[in-house]
């Protein structure tokens, strides 16, 4: 694997997965006119979402180690993504950013940071799939966009399906209430990314899936966010999801 995989991978799968115990709730139903009808329903309760704070549980767990903290969580529509993580007894781990063109990745713990661009192929990649890190940003707030040519292809099951290139995207949807539970990637009959979606809460008029988990069965790797304290569309103030970096860091050089 390539050294720049290695290294955002490296601080990403650190940086990510949790859940935590919660009181048992009535499963949040979606109104749906139809099954059919679900894609335009999620499209139109996704671009509700103007921002989205909250303090995320967060877990790592691979063959090779396993890790759990806690971390402030800011999204603010359409493209700016903040993370702050903390470890035990509030030791500062790290930031991650991600915005319109550029994404940060501070790791305060060893005083190092990666940054650079999103539209760069040779490091916009997670978990060696094609998954970019637009697509990692939408993945950690709950959204999958969903692909225009998506059909209904087991109205039991609640399964829709489309081709994105060599890949097939399918979704499960809870075909009696409506929420989605599953996305895949498929590529050659392989399972090579999963996403899970759980725990909805209907927040106004909003409905939000508090846990995520993000799955690489060929790695055996599990990542998961689990959102608490969830407030959407309130006021953000821009320097919040700025990074502070002092003139000691080091930076980590990308070298092909």
């Amino acid at each position: 694997m390539k050294r720049t995989t290695r290294i955002l991978t490296g601080f990403l799968l650190f940086m990510l997965f949790g859940c935590s115990s919660t009181k048992l709730r009535r499963p949040v139903s979606v109104p749906l006119p139809s099954l059919s009808s679900w894609p335009t329903v999620y499209r139109q309760n996704f671009n509700e979402v103007r921002t989205l704070k909250s303090n995320a549980h967060l877990t790592v767990e691979t063959p090779e180690f396993s890790a759990t903290f806690t971390a402030g969580f800011l999204y603010a529509a359409p493209d700016t993504l903040h993370l702050k993580a903390e470890g035990p007894f509030g030791i500062d781990l790290g930031e991650f950013f991600i915005g319109k063109n550029r994404f940060l990745l501070y790791n305060q713990f060893n005083n190092q940071f990666i940054c650079g661009s999103l539209d760069d192929d040779y490091y916009n990649t997670f978990l060696q799939t094609n998954l970019t890190l637009k697509q990692v940003k939408n993945a950690l707030i709950g959204y999958i966009p969903l692909p225009p040519d998506l059909k209904l292809v087991d109205q039991r099951h609640g399964v829709f399906s489309a081709m994105v290139g060599e890949e097939k995207w399918r979704f499960v949807v809870n075909p009696e209430i409506g929420t989605l539970q599953q996305w895949e990637i498929v590529k050659k009959n392989r399972v090579i990314l999963k996403q899970e979606f759980g725990r909805y809460r209907k927040i106004g008029e909003i409905i939000f899936p508090a846990l995520v988990r993000i799955i690489n069965p060929q790695k055996k790797e599990r990542i998961s966010v689990f959102h608490k304290n969830i407030r959407l569309n309130q006021s953000v103030n821009p320097g919040s999801y700025r990074i502070k970096i002092n003139s000691k860091v080091k930076q980590l050089m990308m070298s092909r």
